[in-house]
C-alpha cells in the first residue's frame, strides 16, 4: 500500500499591492478530536527549530493525509498516514530513495508532538492549531460497497470511498457560498452527505450493471473486484487564497488502476477561481521550461548531461493549467502519462518565485 500511495504523490501568495489581506471577521473552531471522526487541522510549529505549517485531515477511519511546508522554503509535501495505538505516522514523499516520516502523538486538542526521521537522524516536532487568518473547514466521508452476486461467498465486490472538505458553519456567508460552488462545480448543493454519496452510488451502480453478465466459468477473476477512491487536501489555506486538491483513483479492472490528482487555487476574497496567468506574465509558458526541467533534475536525482525523453514521454515539461501555490512558489503537476509512464506516478514541479522574478505579476 505504501508503495502504491508513493506512485499517487504526487506553490506564493500574491495580494493586491504586495499587502496581505486578513480574513473577515469570524470565530475560528478547533474541533474536539475526541468527538469528531474526520476534521481539519491547520497547525503550526517548527522541526528542530525551523517553523514549519502543516494542513492535516482525518480522511477516514485509519487514513490520515495533507501537506506541510517550511515556512522558509514554502515548497508543499505531501504527508499521508495512519493510526497505530496512540500514536499516529505520517509519511512524506521528499526522498524516493528514502523514508521520512512524522511519528508522535496528537492530544484532544490537536497538539501535535514526537519525533521527525529522515536524512539518516531524527528531529523534535512540536505543532498545535492555528485557525488565524485562515478559513476552518469540516470534514465529510463517506463509504460503501456491494457485492457483484449476492449469497455468493467468493462474491467479487465493489468499493467506494469519497472525503471532501467543506466550509465550517460561522464562516462568512458569501465566502462559504463561494467555496461550496467551486468544490460543487458549480452545482447548487448545501448537503455535502448527500454530495458525496452520489458518486458513490452512480460508481456502485455502474458497476453491478456492467459486471452482471461477468463470466465465472472459469472462475471469479480477481479483476472483477473494483475500487474507487476520492478524496480532497488542503495545500494552501492563508487568506485570501486557499488551495485544494482533488484526487480520485479508480479500479475497473485491467492492469492498474487509474489515478490523478487535480488543484484548485481560490481567491476567496475575489470570489474567483484563479489561474497561472493571474500571478504570471505571459511568456511564463516558454520561460518556465529550463525552471521546470531543472525541478524535475533535481527531484528524481537526473545527471545534467541524461536527457529527459530517458525518463520522460516528451522532451521538455511545459507548464500546463494543474497548478497550485503557496507564498514561496508555484508547482505545476503531471497526471500519469501526461509527461511520464504510470510507474513514474504523479509529476509535482515547484518553481520558488525568487527564481523567477521577472516573470512575477
Amino acid at each position: 500500500m505504501r508503495t502504491i500511495l508513493l506512485f499517487v504523490i504526487t506553490c506564493c501568495v500574491f495580494v493586491s499591492c504586495g499587502k496581505k489581506t486578513k480574513q473577515q471577521a469570524q470565530t475560528p473552531k478547533i474541533p474536539d478530536l475526541a468527538q469528531t471522526a474526520y476534521y481539519y487541522l491547520h497547525l503550526k510549529g517548527a522541526i528542530n527549530g525551523e517553523p514549519v505549517t502543516m494542513n492535516l485531515i482525518k480522511s477516514g477511519p485509519w487514513v490520515f493525509r495533507g501537506y506541510y511546508t517550511y515556512d522558509n522554503i514554502g515548497e508543499p509535501i505531501m504527508l499521508w498516514g495512519s493510526p497505530d495505538g496512540d500514536r499516529i505516522f505520517l509519511y512524506e514523499n521528499t526522498d524516493r530513495d528514502e523514508e521520512r516520516l512524522f511519528a508522535g502523538k496528537m492530544d484532544s486538542v490537536g497538539h501535535f508532538t514526537g519525533k521527525w526521521r529522515g536524512k539518516g537522524t531524527s528531529y523534535n516536532f512540536d505543532l498545535k492549531p492555528d485557525f488565524q487568518n485562515i478559513v476552518a473547514l469540516d470534514v465529510v466521508f463517506a463509504a460503501d460497497s456491494v457485492d457483484l452476486f449476492a449469497g455468493n461467498p467468493n462474491t467479487p465486490t465493489g468499493q467506494a470511498s469519497n472525503c471532501i472538505v467543506w466550509p465550517s458553519t460561522g464562516t462568512d456567508e458569501a465566502t462559504a457560498a463561494f467555496i461550496r460552488a467551486c468544490i460543487a462545480d458549480g452545482k447548487p448543493i448545501n448537503d455535502p452527505n448527500k454530495f458525496i454519496r452520489r458518486d458513490i452510488d452512480s460508481f456502485l451502480a455502474t458497476y453491478k450493471v456492467n459486471e452482471k453478465d461477468l463470466d465465472t466459468t472459469g472462475g471469479i477473476p480477481a479483476t472483477a473486484n473494483w475500487a474507487a477512491d476520492a478524496d480532497m487536501k488542503v495545500v494552501w489555506n492563508e487568506y485570501p487564497l486557499l488551495v485544494l486538491e482533488y484526487f480520485t483513483y479508480e479500479y475497473t479492472g485491467g492492469a492498474h488502476g487509474n489515478y490523478g490528482a487535480h488543484y484548485q487555487v481560490l481567491d476567496l476574497e475575489k470570489k474567483k477561481v484563479l489561474k497561472a496567468e493571474d500571478f504570471l506574465k505571459p511568456e511564463y509558458k516558454t520561460d518556465l521550461i529550463p525552471e521546470l526541467e531543472k525541478s524535475f533534475r533535481k527531484i528524481y536525482k537526473m545527471e545534467e548531461g541524461a536527457k529527459l525523453e530517458s525518463m520522460l514521454l516528451t522532451k521538455e515539461i511545459a507548464p500546463n493549467d494543474n497548478f497550485l501555490v503557496t507564498d514561496k512558489g508555484i508547482g505545476f503537476s503531471y497526471t500519469p502519462y501526461e509527461i511520464g509512464p504510470y510507474a513514474l506516478g504523479q509529476v509535482t514541479l515547484f518553481v520558488p518565485y525568487k527564481n523567477i522574478k521577472a516573470l512575477i505579476k
